[in-house]
């Protein structure tokens, strides 16, 4: 029995898509989750991941990491030629990560969402969160009682944020000095951190915390389809970036150079694209999240009225407008690694 490997963010893996995919094939599957972008890209690029059929990973890497070090293919458009036919007409940008600097189609973007940080109404005001932005963790000491999401690469801008500091800009060596000393704070004040949303999620139910920093509509929108109508995911209205307050990202489903079978993995894209199973990736036992290919109505029409609340969809292309779309910025590398030491360095009982 040929194998199959799916490394990914939480959701691909389950039995709707991936088990289905595995019986209609013969193929004997596995699959490993990332929480770190930066992470997956280094493991694949040094050759030390699992010769994963398909990567799944936020918008830069393919571009600015993984294309130019040779670790993806470039794809057949003849594959999938109409993927782009049906995505949503304000994503068209974001969809633009799907291709190299020369051209060539790299990834198949999907998933895609704000990614900021979630409130519980019943504690914050939305309207004060939205004002407020990154600032309400300025001083971390004094802030809301939060729980702090550990997705290295999105900490990074979110500290930065919450200083008034553009990150997507060279930052000065006080800056740096600045961001250094704010990371420690947000690691030091948080009443729970965890690399898993779904116990930090427990909590902000619980209403033991008022907000999760550094989460978005990935970890909201499965507690809102669940009924928790009370947790809502923010887009600062107003930050440095040129305005902009917010970061929003898109996952890219890449076919790493070491995949066992390019036409197995061919034949995963296509089937994710597919309307009898798009549903299915928007919202599954563990992911509740929008796709871009929602501009189709065959897949539209499946979605009834609370799912869509569950997606904020009523606010969701103005919300895409406040933000940035995740990239990497001159300082990112220095940044990254500043968090990851104080990651490090942070580990007690406050971890989940």
């Amino acid at each position: 029995m040929n194998k199959f490997s799916l490394y990914c963010w939480e959701g691909y893996e389950v039995r709707e898509i991936l088990g289905k995919f595995a019986e209609s094939r013969g193929l004997h599957v596995e699959s490993e989750n990332l929480t770190s972008d930066s992470e997956a890209s280094s493991r694949v690029i040094l050759g030390k991941a699992k010769n994963p059929s398909i990567l799944n990973i936020n918008n830069p890497f393919p571009r600015k990491r993984l294309f130019p070090a040779k670790r993806i293919h470039a794809l057949d458009r003849g594959h999938l030629p109409e993927w782009t036919a049906t995505i949503l007409p304000w994503t068209k940008s974001l969809c633009e990560w799907g291709y190299s600097d020369t051209g060539e189609l790299i990834g198949i973007p999907q998933r895609f969402g704000p990614f900021n940080f979630v409130i519980n109404t019943t504690l914050i005001s939305q309207t004060v969160a939205e004002n407020e932005g990154f600032c309400l963790l300025a001083t971390p000491k004094s802030a809301p009682k939060y729980g702090l999401l550990v997705f290295p690469e999105f900490n990074v801008f979110h500290i930065a944020l919450s200083l008034g500091l553009n990150p997507f800009s060279p930052l000065s060596k006080q800056d740096k000095q600045r961001f250094e000393f704010q990371a420690q704070q947000w690691f030091d004040h948080a009443a729970y951190i965890s690399d898993d949303c779904r116990k930090l999620n427990t909590r902000l139910t619980e209403r033991s915390i008022s907000m999760i920093m550094s989460a978005g509509m990935f970890s909201s929108g499965y507690l809102r389809r669940e009924g928790f109508h009370e947790i809502y995911c923010i887009t600062p209205k107003k930050g440095p970036m040129g305005g902009n307050g917010g970061i929003c990202f898109v996952e890219l489903n890449t076919i790493p150079v070491d995949t066992p079978s390019y036409a197995d993995s061919i034949e995963f894209l296509e089937m994710i694209l597919s309307p009898t199973i798009t549903k299915s990736v928007i919202s599954n036992q563990v992911n509740c999240n929008p796709i871009v290919q929602m501009g189709d109505r065959r897949i539209f029409d499946e979605l009834d009225s609370d799912l869509l609340e569950a997606l904020q969809w009523g606010t969701l292309e103005e919300d895409l407008a406040r933000c940035v779309e995740y990239d990497l910025p001159p300082d990112f590398d220095e940044l990254l690694g500043i968090v990851n030491t104080t990651i490090e360095h942070s580990k007690d009982g406050r971890w989940l």
